[in-house]
């Protein structure tokens, strides 16, 4: 399968923010909620763009279900990359 190419930042951000939200699924790591929160905030806060703003809804839709994993307790990554 071949990597898609992302060529702006809303691209960037949601697919990134998904790629976050399947690690979480896979650990609970609390550092990656984190991270994930982040960038939800970020996407809300550029929701002037149309798909940040539909993206914005959905995404955090899909994190109410998916942040209800309990947490594990990984902490190897910094709390902030952003």
């Amino acid at each position: 399968m071949a990597t898609p190419q992302y060529h702006d930042t809303p691209d960037i951000v949601i697919a990134a923010t998904q790629w976050l939200m399947h690690r979480y699924q896979q650990t609970a790591c609390r550092t990656l909620a984190r991270l994930v929160e982040q960038h939800l905030r970020w996407i809300e806060r550029h929701a002037s763009d149309r798909r940040l703003a539909e993206a914005s809804q959905r995404l955090a839709a899909q994190w109410i279900a998916v942040s209800r994993t309990p947490s594990a307790g990984c902490d190897a990554l910094p709390a902030s990359v952003h």
